[in-house]
């Protein structure tokens, strides 16, 4: 992550709080300036996921999905299909407030990498290791013109994914 790092977010909870905070906004400023180049580049249906920073802060990811057919894995009836596979990624993400459900998808992944356990862990949660809450992510595009989104969870985990396509869908959960 080049704008909100683990290191930043770590520093809201040590005595260099107040210069964090300096630090974060001027780095959100920075950040929002690249966005607004990158933006327009995703497909209008796409584009509101983003416009609004920090929308799954303290989120939960309920899962998380690779592979080259997880719409449909059960379908595998031809060899046709087999060669038209693509790689994707899927997370579903749930609210703070678990009130909503965010599924994200992105379709033909160049990247994946997923850094779990983080290298350091920044606000543990229970006894068992987790990816814990969603802390902040960023869109960014690569040097060859991908779009690259990274997520900074509060274990110090991480989710980087270099794509071509992005859609999102946010529905009602399921009360319990």
């Amino acid at each position: 992550m080049k704008y909100f790092t683990a290191e930043l977010w770590a520093a809201f909870n040590s005595t260099r709080r107040e210069s964090a905070f300096k630090l974060y906004d001027r780095r959100l400023q920075s950040y929002m300036k690249q966005l607004q180049a990158v933006i327009p580049r995703l497909n209008p249906h796409a584009r509101p996921f983003f416009r609004e920073a920090c929308l799954l802060h303290d989120c939960t990811l309920a899962r998380l999905e690779v592979g080259d057919h997880i719409d449909h894995p059960d379908q595998w009836l031809s060899r046709d299909k087999i060669n038209r596979r693509r790689a994707s990624v899927r997370l579903t993400v749930l609210t703070e407030d678990a009130k909503n459900i965010y599924t994200l998808r992105y379709v033909d992944v160049t990247r994946v990498e997923v850094n779990f356990p983080g290298e350091k862990i920044l606000f543990p949660v229970g006894r068992y290791s987790n990816f814990g809450d969603w802390g902040y992510d960023e869109l960014t595009v690569t040097r060859t013109g991908q779009f690259r989104h990274d997520v900074l969870f509060a274990s110090g985990s991480t989710i980087m994914i270099e794509f071509e396509k992005f859609a999102f869908r946010k529905k009602l959960a399921k009360s319990a």
